[in-house]
């Protein structure tokens, strides 16, 4: 019977799961599809505030102007890691997502975007992104 209970929790929980990571997903395709256009300015405005308290908007949009920018347009990107942390380096304990992708930009072949989404003002914003 216990196998029975865990197989049924299992189905009746699987759907919230990916539910919620969905939601992530959406939220990280949006946030980065600003930062495709070039909208850097509104892409701070739209993370968390323990990111807008690291660096200022103008800094932001000067250092997305000088190592973004210069890539060209997105030809493709894929996730290919995901991971939910409860704590992260230099940061305070909370909810988070660390997701990766696999991007193509137009004057760089292959390079690894890294997002890092936060919960900790209640909704899934943006604490961190990185290129490599």
């Amino acid at each position: 019977m216990t196998k029975r209970l865990m197989a049924a929790l299992l189905v009746l929980f699987s759907p919230l799961a990916w539910s919620q990571q969905s939601i992530e997903l959406e939220l990280a395709k949006q946030w980065l599809s600003i930062i495709d256009t070039g909208a850097y300015a509104q892409s701070w405005q739209q993370a968390d505030p323990l990111f807008q308290t690291q660096l200022s908007q103008q800094r932001w949009v000067e250092t997305l102007q000088g190592i973004r920018a210069p890539l060209g347009q997105v030809i493709s990107r894929s996730e290919f890691s995901s991971g939910n942390y409860s704590s992260l380096p230099g940061a305070p304990d909370g909810e988070y997502v660390v997701l990766q992708y696999q991007t193509q930009f137009q004057n760089k072949i292959s390079s690894t975007e890294i997002l890092t989404l936060s919960k900790k003002s209640g909704q899934w914003l943006t604490v961190g992104y990185f290129i490599k």
